[in-house]
């Protein structure tokens, strides 16, 4: 008995030692500030993309092709006197498929269709119907003009530095004023705006001629936007 009640005290106080713990304080919280840059530019077409479709109609497939082929020649000889690039003409698609008769079953092969589509770019729109003319010619069944921006990729970098540049900007003048630090970057986010960005061509009501102001074929200034948001972590 005497054993044992010496005992116990030993093992509370162990179990009292391992219960004490100091725990480490948490790391406080610097802040976090985002901020917004944007940019613009304005920028209009410098080109047009004519598309031109040929066609060629035979009982023999070898034959429409033969045909739609001669027309193609003749089409890139005239808009090459006319003062096309060989560059600027590119073949966009080549088709052969048979023509039914109608309303005959069982299905009966009237003909064959071949058809070629040539696409041409201009820098000069004074030329746009002076080679649709040439196309008209060559015996083009249709024929559709689009108009872009040749240095759209390199415009979209100028703009994002632009936007990046304006962001940091307001970023300094608001720490400044605060009179706060800027610590390291923690997010950075873009936000797209404006019809050009995510479009090869602009808007078809854009592209005509405005006789009115004096204005060009080709359209009206379009709008090239970007928002970029940095987070910034502030220092302590």
């Amino acid at each position: 008995m005497t054993k044992l009640l010496l005992a116990l005290p030993l093992l509370a106080a162990a179990c009292h030692e391992r219960v004490i713990a100091v725990s480490p304080a948490a790391p406080e919280n610097p802040g976090l500030m985002t901020v917004t840059g944007t940019a613009t530019l304005e920028v209009s077409p410098d080109c047009a993309d004519l598309t031109m479709t040929l066609s060629s109609d035979n009982i023999r497939p070898g034959t429409a092709t033969a045909t739609v082929d001669g027309k193609e020649r003749t089409l890139i000889a005239a808009l090459a006197k006319d003062g096309v690039a060989p560059n600027d003409m590119k073949l966009s698609l080549v088709t052969l498929e048979p023509v039914y008769e109608q309303n005959l079953y069982p299905l009966s092969i009237h003909t064959y269709r071949a058809q070629i589509t040539v696409t041409v770019t201009t820098r000069d729109f004074a030329k746009v119907s002076q080679l649709m003319e040439a196309g008209a010619d060559a015996g083009a069944i249709s024929m559709s003009s689009q108009f872009r921006r040749s240095d759209m990729p390199e415009l979209k970098k100028k703009v994002r530095d632009m936007a990046l540049a304006a962001a940091k900007d307001k970023a300094k003048q608001t720490a400044s004023a605060l009179g706060v630090d800027l610590g390291k970057i923690m997010s950075v986010g873009e936000n797209t705006g404006g019809y050009m960005w995510n479009q090869n061509y602009f808007p078809q009501n854009a592209a005509v001629r405005d006789n009115t102001s004096g204005g060009t074929l080709g359209g009206t200034m379009q709008n090239l936007t970007l928002d970029v948001s940095i987070g910034y972590q502030l220092k302590g």
